[in-house]
């Protein structure tokens, strides 16, 4: 052989030989940093409660990561990463690249409301649940500002169609500027229909063939002809004799909207008995024949209530989700009905009891409270609620009434049941600091 051309590949082994050496040398020494230096353990350490912002911003699209530049100086670390291509120096580079980026991080930040109750957007999205809020207003400016004023709600249910009379007509008007913005905005139109909480009218209704299919044909005319996604029927004080008629009513317009595309959801009250479908909700058999079932799980104390309680304590919610769902209704079409009110209570010397619902905003409760000269009170751990009572001149007053701790909870149900999601009662009620409480539940049942 050549000596030159032994020469040559002898150097040529060498020079490898001493690169492969550095390169293990390179890896040893992060990996032993990592697990055992000091250096490295500042940097595995550093951004550690940040990075669970992160990983939230994936799930609810929340944008508060702002990454950690106080150790940035050049280290041998870093150096040694950034040759072999290390991940671990960059914590955020490599837990984004995992995950895909979400619509509110791509767009930007509006301010403090606006970059919080964006999440729920997001949530509802990730996690295919229901975010659904009433509408009582018939003002199409006054609906669009309540749309405006609480993004991330992906359907909404104004409350236009009323049973008018015993024929099945129904009486109240679409607002088409609504369902257009709505529609813009990627929100569902499920328009609510009540009976004007009349029984003897229901009863007229469900037991006259002609009538009832009146009213169907009507409520399917009317969501064809405004491009309306749903009906939400919102039947309450329906007469327990009438419990068949109701459920073989739901399933008839079921029938004729479904093939249609058009969404039928129902609102119930919870069961006034665990395990008993005696009273005028079949809740299995209404849940055969509708796409979801909302439970109105709110006025456990209701207003006109002789004896003063709170409006939805968390073990009365609890037990209600949990009636239904041993009655037979599937966990993927029940949602959560949750209300944005209180109500405060004036118990006169005489026995007599005076109510009023209150938002359950800070600035709501807390001018109620101011009227009464009544401060916060405490929490009640088992009620999951605050409580206050005050003493005045002709009795007293007491109010129960919610916290961001009580939304957590509240929501952490919808979570762990696999329930469809959740509806306010109403968005009327809604402000910046409900809704925002909303959402930081959200984000706490999801951390």
């Amino acid at each position: 052989m050549n000596p030159h051309k032994l020469r040559h590949a002898a150097a040529q082994f060498v020079a490898a030989t001493v690169a492969l050496m550095i390169l293990a040398a390179g890896c040893f020494g992060a990996v032993l940093c990592m697990f055992g230096q000091p250096d490295l353990r500042r940097v595995s350490t550093l951004e550690a409660a940040k990075l669970a912002d992160v990983e939230l911003s994936q799930l609810i699209g929340t944008t508060d990561y702002v990454k950690d530049e106080t150790n940035a100086n050049p280290t041998i670390l870093r150096a040694v990463s950034s040759t072999l291509h290390l991940p671990f120096t960059d914590p955020l580079t490599m837990l984004t690249a995992e995950l895909p980026e979400t619509q509110t991080q791509a767009a930007a930040s509006t301010g403090g409301q606006s970059a919080l109750i964006q999440s729920i957007t997001t949530w509802a999205a990730s996690t295919n649940k229901i975010a659904m809020g009433w509408l009582a207003s018939t003002s199409t400016s006054a609906c669009i500002q309540m749309l405006k004023d609480n993004p991330g709600i992906n359907v909404a249910s104004p409350q236009w169609f009323r049973l008018s009379d015993a024929s099945g007509n129904i009486s109240g008007q679409v607002l088409p500027d609504v369902v257009k913005y709505a529609h813009e905005h990627h929100i569902k139109v499920w328009v609510l229909v009540d009976n004007n909480y009349s029984a003897s009218l229901t009863h007229a209704v469900l037991s006259n063939p002609k009538a009832r299919n009146n009213l169907i044909d009507e409520l399917n005319y009317q969501a064809k002809l405004y491009h309306l996604d749903g009906i939400n029927v919102d039947f309450e004080n329906v007469a327990a004799a009438d419990r068949d008629a109701f459920t073989a009513f739901m399933k008839q317009l079921h029938d004729t909207l479904s093939p249609e595309g058009i969404n039928l959801s129902v609102d119930v009250a919870p069961d006034i008995e665990p395990f008993n479908d005696s009273a005028a909700f079949f809740h299995a058999g209404l849940s055969d024949d509708v796409d979801e079932m909302v439970l109105m799980a709110y006025d456990e104390h209701w207003d006109g209530d002789s004896d003063p309680g709170p409006v939805a304590d968390l073990p009365w919610v609890t037990q209600s989700v949990n009636d239904l769902l041993d009655t037979g209704v599937p966990t993927d079409k029940l949602v959560l009905g949750m209300p944005f009110y209180t109500r405060l209570w004036h118990v006169y010397k005489d026995g007599h009891v005076a109510d009023k619902a209150v938002g359950v905003s800070d600035d709501s409760i807390k001018s109620a409270l101011d009227d009464y000269h009544a401060g916060a009170g405490s929490f009640n751990h088992q009620l999951d609620l605050m409580y206050t009572r005050q003493p005045q001149a002709d009795g007293y007053m007491e109010m129960w009434y919610p916290t961001a701790k009580t939304y957590t909870d509240d929501l952490s149900l919808v979570n762990e049941n696999g329930l469809a999601g959740v509806a306010v009662w109403s968005l009327d009620w809604s402000d910046k600091e409900t809704w925002s409480s909303v959402v930081s539940a959200l984000r706490n049942t999801l951390s």
